[in-house]
């Protein structure tokens, strides 16, 4: 089933928004003015899979569609691939509300925020693990000797990677950081703000210390160790850190901050203030690009369309098992929210919804990005908005709208062969009983 179309602008709406665009320039007024942005582009493809229940999929599409009508987000990509083939794809809203409306497409480019940590950064560190020039349970301190001060001298590269090092969640005053020397000053001067190990707290500077780790290892920046190794090999072509000009009307631009739209530029302050190149944030990509990063994934780190001329290892980015590896629970048993390394398994953050097993993981970024994906029905979910645009709404619609998608999508397969699966974790019965957290 394909529909495509191209829908006339609202003008009464448009007018309001561009009044709203105006208000930004006040962001507390903004922020207490309803608005509705124009419906866009509706473009549609569901395919008809053996295993799945295509019907099901028409429901995304208005879920998407209110949210943009009550001006959560103004447009969205949604790609969704199982078994290795694309059985939904959805184009909505427009890309950009200012400085003039331009229809949402397909091959947006998006700022992935947060993603970054689980599609640079993370399998950087795993790659450098097999080759053997770095130790998941090493002490941070064994690589980076300064980093050691202030009681944090046993903090692992493993607390790094599951949010369990006991650093705090950002580095203080981190928009007057001058550069990456300076940001990791002030790291190594940090205090823990609890004993490693003992609580889950998610911290962009874990993932800064991991990149500078990278870097340290490889001898290679970390925007060009991605390009190396894990977007050349898998060929995903327009995704970079600090895209070029060229790009920019592809680019979905994010908040006005200090009377500037963030358009090509990263949104996230602690990246911005690092030139837009770091471990925690950064990275711009598309739909199309994070699916096949997802796919190799659940083909065991496979690069897509192997030559035949290489050897076999050759045609990996990451090995089956340190795949595996990454991507099932790391985190103490007597923690409420499970994670891997990088990845959401089981938080009370998680947006796995409730149908889909523990088995499953993803993350999610700040600008209204995010990635799911199931082993157990071979399925990924990416959805693609920029919600901090032209700046952010009250709540967060986006995290109840992928949580309600995830669920029409899970409930959708019908090809599974091991129903004996637990696909309710603590996390989700943490936010189903928070009385008794």
């Amino acid at each position: 089933m394909l529909i495509k179309s191209l829908c006339s602008i609202n003008y009464l709406a448009l007018a309001l928004v561009l009044l709203l665009s105006t208000a930004t320039l006040c962001p507390a007024a903004a922020l207490s003015q309803p608005r509705h942005f124009p419906s866009g582009t509706h473009e549609v493809y569901i395919a008809k899979t053996d295993g799945v229940r295509s019907d099901l999929l028409k429901n995304i599409a208005p879920i998407i569609e209110k949210s943009i009508s009550n001006g959560k987000y103004p447009g969205a990509v949604v790609l969704i691939g199982h078994k290795g083939k694309i059985i939904y794809r959805g184009t909505f809203g427009n890309r950009r509300i200012i400085p003039n409306v331009a229809p949402m497409r397909f091959d947006t480019i998006f700022d992935i925020a947060s993603l970054t940590k689980v599609v640079v950064t993370t399998p950087a560190i795993m790659q450098l693990v097999e080759q053997g020039k770095l130790d998941i349970d090493a002490p941070v301190a064994a690589y980076w000797p300064d980093f050691a001060k202030h009681g944090k001298y046993s903090v692992t590269i493993r607390e790094l990677l599951t949010h369990t090092s006991g650093l705090p969640a950002e580095i203080p005053d981190q928009e007057a950081i001058s550069n990456e020397d300076d940001a990791l000053v002030r790291i190594s001067r940090m205090r823990l703000a609890h004993a490693p190990g003992t609580k889950f707290l998610y911290s962009d500077v874990n993932f800064v210390v991991l990149a500078h780790l990278v870097e340290m290892v490889s001898n290679q920046r970390i925007d060009v160790y991605a390009q190396d190794h894990i977007f050349k090999p898998l060929k995903m072509e327009t995704t970079f850190y600090t895209p070029a000009i060229k790009f920019r009307d592809r680019i979905a631009p994010t908040e006005i901050i200090d009377k500037k739209l963030r358009w090509g530029v990263v949104h996230d302050p602690l990246a911005y203030s690092l030139g837009g190149i770091a471990g925690n944030a950064g990275v711009f990509s598309t739909a199309a690009d994070l699916g096949a990063y997802a796919q190799s994934l659940l083909n065991g780190g496979l690069l897509p369309q192997p030559s035949p001329k290489l050897q076999a290892q050759r045609n990996h980015f990451l090995g089956p098992l340190a795949v595996s590896k990454m991507t099932t629970p790391q985190t103490p048993d007597n923690l409420a929210d499970t994670r891997g390394f990088g990845w959401d398994i089981d938080s009370r953050y998680s947006n796995r919804g409730i149908l889909f097993p523990i088995q499953s993981y993803g993350h999610t970024g700040f600008t209204g990005t995010s990635l799911w994906i199931d082993p157990v029905t071979k399925t990924w979910i990416v959805i693609l908005t920029s919600r901090t645009h032209p700046t952010p709404t009250k709540g967060n619609q986006l995290i109840q709208d992928r949580r309600t998608i995830a669920n029409i999508v899970s409930a959708s397969i019908i090809d599974i062969t091991n129903l004996s699966l637990n696909n309710t974790g603590k996390g989700e019965l943490i936010r189903a009983f928070p009385q008794y957290n």
